[in-house]
This record gives structure tokens, sequence and C-alpha cells, in this order.
């Protein structure tokens, strides 16, 4: 049986990957009590059977198994007080998609015992974060005995796209909208973080029904606000900002595992002074519309179908990188409702980060995931274009708007 294929979307994270920008992210999980570290490497060898792509590695734009001694040094335990920067240094280090796997892991026990991280590092050609997150409830759950364990791996099946309308166009105005101010300098490859948390409460239990906009509305025109306010305070009062916002573009919501999350723009087009519930309306009117056009479309056939990749990348990073395309002024992302985030496996997290995959043209991204009564939001950004005193700014601005949100609606 031939090697299966990577889907069109796990070929765009492949040819995109670059040294300054690499397609790569991270799940870091911080719990209040220790986990035993063997029990988590039985728990992530029967994740790489169950999701065997994230056994794989990549030749010639095709999923190749790799040799278990290969996968062994995929999960490795360590000791936080073995040495500094232990993370860092473990997500700084480049994939090797073409002999090795593109999911690592890393635990890393605490100075105290009773505590640990445990830090998933994923290259985006062979997952999103929905199926990150499925995979490591998968692991939690085999290391917790909760499931039995996955023992040959299955096939590899990427997961049913919806159809799009016809007549769709990934990119239908040419208009861009204007870029974040940053400091003067180069983009580099180095990625920073900061993650916070706030409680949602009521914001969580908001209907499109009653009120006409969704919790994730909320968050978006806290982005588009904070965004805005940023540009603004620096002397940018021009072009009105906007976000690339991911669409969840499963046939099913839930179903498959790989890659089926696409992009739609959302721009700060309402008038100023708008109360927060009329902002909120406003972005999902765009949000509707964008699904209704099929601006999140993924062609089924593309300058990487049928060519081998050596020869097809360059084409299809210059068509990409096409300087009319609006990628918006920053990347953001929110995970509210996803299978598991009730399973008592994720108790006792102290901190749930993820480290974002930013695009080219963008200087940070904001990821956040709701789990329990939090919603975990972490700010990812190039430190060669926005300095940490800069992100506080924005975090802080962030949070005041939510904060605003939760008292008013």
């Amino acid at each position: 049986m031939p090697n299966p294929a990577l889907s069109t979307l796990d070929l765009v994270s492949l040819v995109m990957d670059s040294e300054v920008r690499p397609l790569d992210f991270a799940v870091l999980l911080r719990f209040d009590r220790e986990i035993d570290a063997n029990d988590l490497a039985r728990g992530a060898r029967s994740a790489r059977n169950l999701y065997s792509a994230t056994g794989c590695k990549v030749v010639d734009g095709r999923w190749s198994p790799l040799e278990p001694d290969c996968l062994e040094p995929a999960f490795r335990s360590l000791r936080q007080g073995e040495s500094n920067g232990l993370v860092e240094r473990f997500l700084r280090t480049p994939f090797d998609l073409a002999s090795g796997p593109p999911l690592l892991q890393a635990w890393v026990g605490g100075v105290d015992a009773g505590t640990g991280c445990l830090v998933t590092k994923v290259h985006h050609c062979v997952a999103d974060m929905l199926s990150v997150l499925a995979w490591i409830r998968h692991q939690l759950r085999v290391a917790s005995d909760l499931d039995r364990p996955c023992s040959e791996p299955a096939a590899v099946v990427p997961p049913a796209l919806a159809e799009a309308p016809p007549g769709a166009k990934r990119n239908p105005v040419w208009d861009r909208c204007a870029p974040l101010w940053t400091r003067p300098g180069q983009a580099s490859s180095e990625r920073r973080w900061t993650t916070c948390s706030f409680p949602h409460g009521e914001l969580a239990g908001i209907s499109l029904a009653e009120s006409g906009f969704t919790f994730n509305d909320v968050l978006v025109v806290a982005a588009l606000e904070t965004l805005q306010e940023w540009n603004r305070i620096q002397g940018d009062n021009g072009r009105r900002v906007g976000i690339w916002l991911p669409v969840n573009i499963r046939r099913d919501a839930f179903e498959g595992f790989g890659n089926a999350s696409s992009r739609i723009r959302v721009r700060r087009d309402y008038a100023d002074g708008l109360d927060l519930s009329d902002m909120c309306r406003a972005v999902r009117s765009q949000v509707n519309l964008a699904r209704e056009r099929g601006e999140w479309v993924v062609p089924q056939r593309t300058l990487l179908t049928g060519i081998p990749v050596r020869f097809s990348a360059s084409l299809a990073r210059a068509y990409l990188n096409r300087p009319w395309a609006d990628m918006g002024s920053a990347a953001f992302s929110h995970v509210q409702k996803w299978p598991g985030q009730d399973d008592p496996v994720f108790a006792g997290l102290q901190e749930l980060g993820v480290l974002g995959a930013m695009h080219r043209r963008h200087a940070l991204i904001f990821a956040a995931v709701s789990l329990g009564d939090q919603t975990w939001m972490t700010i990812t950004y190039d430190p060669a274009l926005l300095w940490p005193e800069d992100v506080a700014v924005i975090r802080d601005r962030y949070l005041s708007t939510v904060r605003a949100a939760s008292r008013g609606l």
C-alpha cells in the first residue's frame, strides 16, 4: 500500500516553513502535580499509533513511517534543575521532517517535586490545534490508565473538509489592512511569549440566538481594539487594522486528525464610538459573510498537486506570498469548545500556553484556549520587532477590554 500523500493544507505548511518564520507551534501544559515520565512515554507511543502521521517522516510530499528506533527520542524527560532555558532550547531546535517525526515532546519536571510541564512541539504540516489537543488527551488518558493503549499504527486519514459554495474566493478584496506598528529592524527567527488568563464567567454563555454574537466575537473585538489602539498611541491613525482568523472547516466539527483550519480576514470596519455589543455584531456579520461566500475555501488542486514538491515549492511560496493578499495586521485564534476540555486528565493545570506560528507579515499572534472556567491567552512575538514592554502594553490593553466586556455585556 503506497504511503499516503500530504493534504493541500499539510503541503502549504510544509513549503511555507522558513528559517525566519518556522511553521511549528507548541502547547505547554504546566501541572500542579508530577506525572510519571514512563507513563507519559507509554501514552505518547499509543498516540503515535492512533494518529500515525505523527510517527512518520515526509518524503516527496508523502507520509513515510519511521522505524521504531527513530521514534524513541521523540519523547524525552528533563529536569528543570539540570540547566536553565531547557524549554526555550527545546522549542528553538528546528524540525528535520525528512528524517524525524513532526511531533516532539518533553516532560520537564519542576525544581520542586510534585510539578511539571508537558511541552508538545508540532510542525503545522501534520496537525492543527484541535488535533494536537486530541493527541495530548489520548496520551494523558493512556498514561492515567483510563484508556487502553493503541498498539498498532492506524491508517492516515485526513479530516474530510466542508464543500465551499460556487464562486468562492480566498481573498475577495484587494484592500490590505494596516500593518502593526513595530520597532525598526528585520524580522528574526526568535519567538518569545507571555501567557495570561482570565475567568470567562458569563461571557462563555453568550448566545448567538439571543445576543447576535458569540464569546469568540467578544475576544476578536478585544484584539481589534487593542491593535488599533496600539497603532494610535504610536502616532499611526491611518488605515484600519484587521486580524487573520482561523475557521474550522471540517465536514464534521471534531472528526479527523490533521489540518482542517483555514483563515479568513476580519477587519475593524465598524465606526468609532460604537458600544461593545454593536462592535461584536459587526464582527459576527463579517464572519458570517466570509463563511457564506467561502473565503475559507481550500482548493483541491493547487500548484503543489501532481508536481514534486522540490519543483513546485518556490512557485507555491510566490503565490501564497502575493503582495495584494490580505493577512491582516496580526493573527488570532481561540479554541473555545473542544472534545475533552472537561476531561479529568486536564485537572490541576497551573498554566496552558500556546507558542504560535507567525506569518512572515506578522510581529505577533494571539492564541487562546478555554478550559474549565478560565481562558488562557498567549501572545507570541518576535523580539526583534516588539520589545517585552511593548507586549506588556498590548497584553494589558487586551485584558482591560475583556474585563470591560465582562462588566458591560
